[in-house]
């Protein structure tokens, strides 16, 4: 029987893998259909694969909306511009792996943009939507017709039984997918480093208190009702979503033990991947020129009271922990963030809320 199964909890279809296969990328299983030539079977994981890809994307447009929402509010409107002159131009070229560092150009009118960069074939556009901001390759309708066109293809492929044919169409709507990922993602490290020049780094604990709280209230809400289980398969879903692990892939390594599960993230696709780089289009650290993105120089209890704490990385204590606590009267997750950005992170969910240690709350300055 297929892993990929409806979940009562969540009202549609998730992955119902046993705890430890949960890491395992998700375009295996429409691989292995494909070979098999079951094309129904095919179509389903097609859906769901996308489907982890997307859902994470719009996550990101609400939470960098949320963050350049903050900048606009103190700097004021006129501030949209150059806020982009400084959080994106420098950048945007060498995240889609362009040599040189090649500078976007860049002309906003409202809360829209276009940027463009010398080599790219499109230009990228930021279109503000309802709390959100959707960020296409070239127009929002000429990027729905090429996904479209692929999505057709593929589909006819599947169908008659050319798995080639559908992987190798397939990677191209990956691949753009994951460079939307990867702008929205690398945008918001860069607007907190935005944030903090402009009003000192002690800025960003309202800053992550404010946006994480807008963003994960209501998720809160419906995790409380969740068994351990279904709360472990839906945070597997959002880091394969991610392109976590080698290749990019979406794939981590999850350990069960009688107390909790052990998540290890080799990198995850987020602040594991900006501190290191990214292996498939070769651009640096974001630590590095032409990034430059913020490392905390302080402790505080928004970066486990530790000093160095990666300027993005810092909104897990937030969101896993301190929220959490405040909300649930629990962490979520525990949070063991590496020094040395080439080591894994990893997270820790115990089985009983109760089995986390003092630490899970002292680090960030709660109390059990």
């Amino acid at each position: 029987m297929s892993s990929l199964q409806f979940s009562p909890a969540h009202n549609r279809l998730l992955r119902q893998d046993a705890p430890t296969a949960l890491g395992k990328p998700t375009r295996s299983f429409l691989d292995e259909a494909l070979r098999e030539g079951n094309a129904a079977e095919a179509a389903r994981w097609l859906d769901y694969y996308l489907f982890e890809m997307t859902t994470i994307r719009r996550l990101f447009a609400a939470s960098d909306w949320d963050s350049a929402r903050y900048y606009l509010d103190r700097k004021g409107d006129e501030a949209w511009g150059p806020l982009l002159q400084e959080s994106m131009a420098p950048w945007l070229g060498t995240t889609v792996g362009l040599p040189g560092a090649p500078r976007a150009e860049v002309w906003a009118q409202g809360h829209d943009a276009r940027l463009v960069v010398p080599g790219l074939p499109y230009a990228l556009h930021v279109l503000e939507g309802d709390r959100r901001f959707d960020v296409t390759l070239d127009s929002p309708q000429e990027q729905e017709k090429r996904w479209a066109a692929w999505r057709t293809a593929i589909d006819a492929a599947i169908r008659a039984a050319d798995g080639a044919g559908a992987g190798r169409v397939l990677d191209l709507l990956v691949a753009e997918a994951r460079l939307l990922h990867d702008v929205l993602c690398d945008w918001e490290w860069a607007l907190l480093t935005a944030m903090a020049r402009a009003w000192g780094e002690a800025v960003l604990e309202d800053v992550l208190l404010v946006t994480q709280r807008i963003l994960v209230d209501d998720r809160y809400e419906k995790i409380r009702e969740m068994s351990v289980e279904d709360y472990l398969r839906l945070k597997a879903e959002e880091m394969r979503g991610h392109f976590t692990g080698a290749g990019r892939a979406g794939q981590f390594s999850l350990v069960e033990e009688s107390d909790r599960y052990l998540l290890s993230f080799d990198a995850c696709g987020t602040g594991g991947r900006m501190r290191r780089g990214d292996p498939l289009t070769g651009s640096g650290s974001r630590l590095l020129p032409p990034y430059n993105f913020l490392t905390i120089e302080g402790a505080y209890p928004w970066t486990w009271n530790r000093k160095g704490v990666c300027g993005y990385c810092a909104h897990c204590s937030v969101v896993n922990q301190i929220r959490a606590i405040e909300t649930l009267g629990r962490p979520l997750r525990m949070t063991l963030y590496p020094d040395d950005a080439n080591e894994p992170c990893r997270w820790i969910i115990y089985k009983q809320p109760s089995d986390y240690p003092d630490e899970a709350y002292t680090s960030v300055g709660k109390s059990r």
